[in-house]
């Protein structure tokens, strides 16, 4: 590899007063190597992992960063003593890049820390490579200096991206518990109108002329029935969320067989689908991911299971497929039908709480809902660090689409 050429004083320039020719040499040397010293983090970082990176993350979005820091920690060496690295914008605004990268990645603080502690000895390890190499020998006091300004360079650099993450990720968490509060508050806003309803009706049962009114009385008892069991929906739909981990702090993460998942929901609403001349579709191609599948299953359970509630009866084949796609740093999963379609004037509301697009047909279809379904398949995703979207035409069909980040499992703990 390059990094193991000796270092070469041939072609050095003048030097900076102050600054000894093996610094110099040292800072270019390592500008030199930069990618094949990345290389070799990569190559580190890559054998801790429980599994192979490729088949859930795309490894070439970190070589897009790593080299660029080592190229500037490398200038740094070769800069005169006095200019520290932490007044040095370019190379900080690398490390802020990084930061915002892993966190998009959804790597963990303990990660970050960890890639720039390899990261430390791989630099370590090439200073002493290159110091025994060095043509006439080094000076202790010159070789104690050039590793102080490398260790140091890593250590503001780890400390800029760990500031960066650890502001996104605050930021993150501030944005869910603000969508957390106005969930909560919109069910029970919607709760308290439920109850309003039977506990009003309760109290005309208790007065003997609506009570001797048989008419009257069966209204009011249907209406009392038809509320609590949308109130008994509604809190159904709402348990749901922490199991899959969206209100934990601690997600359940874990690899995900995708295929395995989709075969799962499916074999869970096979029952529905039979009920209604559904044909539940799916291909081949899904990877492994590192994420919260519970997120992930009640997202595909939602979907899948609106499709089959809304398939268009007067279609004489009926289907629900989920097909996968790669990408370089997502993979996107897509729910098609042939259904009923959203109407264009409600397509750009679904997601919002207590919106259904066809409660008008409710007798027709014999279904009827919440509304919150859609609500927690966007919250899902977004706790999955992905999105959302749909396209959708009357009479034809609806697609949503999901993009979900590959992320790398953590780095086992020795």
């Amino acid at each position: 590899m390059q990094d193991n050429v000796p270092l070469s004083l041939a072609n050095d320039s003048p030097t900076t007063s102050g600054l000894s020719s093996y610094a110099h040499a040292l800072g270019d040397g390592l500008q030199s190597a930069h990618y094949d010293l990345a290389r070799r983090w990569l190559d580190r970082l890559v054998a801790l992992l429980p599994v192979d990176p490729q088949s859930i993350f795309t490894t070439q979005l970190l070589l897009d960063h790593i080299p660029g820091l080592i190229q500037e920690i490398g200038r740094y060496v070769a800069t005169p003593a006095e200019e520290d690295i932490a007044a040095k914008a370019v190379v900080l605004d690398k490390a802020r890049e990084l930061g915002q990268l892993r966190h998009q990645q959804q790597a963990s603080l303990h990660q970050v820390l960890r890639e720039y502690d390899l990261l430390g000895e791989i630099l370590e390890q090439f200073v002493i490579e290159q110091t025994r190499s060095f043509p006439g020998g080094v000076a202790a006091v010159e070789s104690l200096d050039v590793s102080r300004r490398v260790n140091r360079a890593v250590r503001v650099l780890m400390q800029v991206t760990a500031r960066t993450f650890i502001a996104a990720y605050t930021e993150t968490i501030t944005e869910q518990a603000t969508r957390l509060d106005r969930f909560n508050r919109a069910v029970s806003h919607e709760l308290r109108n439920v109850m309003g309803t039977v506990h009003f009706g309760a109290q005309l049962l208790q007065d003997a002329r609506v009570a001797a009114d048989v008419t009257r009385r069966d209204e009011i008892i249907a209406s009392i029935g038809r509320n609590s069991s949308r109130a008994i929906k509604i809190i159904r739909s709402f348990e749901r969320l922490p199991r899959s981990g969206i209100m934990s702090d601690s997600p359940s993460e874990q690899l995900v067989e995708v295929r395995e998942l989709v075969e799962e929901v499916f074999r869970q609403l096979r029952e529905m689908a039979e009920a209604r001349g559904v044909e539940l579709r799916t291909t081949t191609g899904f990877p492994t991911l590192y994420l919260d599948s519970g997120a992930l299953e009640l997202v595909l359970i939602n979907l899948a299971s609106n499709a089959i509630k809304y398939a268009d009866p007067h279609k004489t084949s009926r289907f629900v497929a989920v097909a996968g796609r790669d990408h370089a740093a997502h993979f996107e999963l897509r729910v098609d039908d042939n259904g009923l379609g959203i109407p264009a004037h409600a397509a750009n509301n679904v997601f919002e709480r207590f919106t259904r697009a066809h409660a008008d047909m409710d007798s027709q279809l014999g279904v009827d809902g919440t509304g919150l379904g859609l609500s927690i398949v966007e919250e899902c995703v977004k706790s999955l660090g992905g999105t959302i979207s749909l396209e959708s035409q009357e009479h034809v069909g609806t697609t949503f689409t999901i993009l979900v980040p590959k992320k790398l499992p953590p780095i086992p703990t020795a």
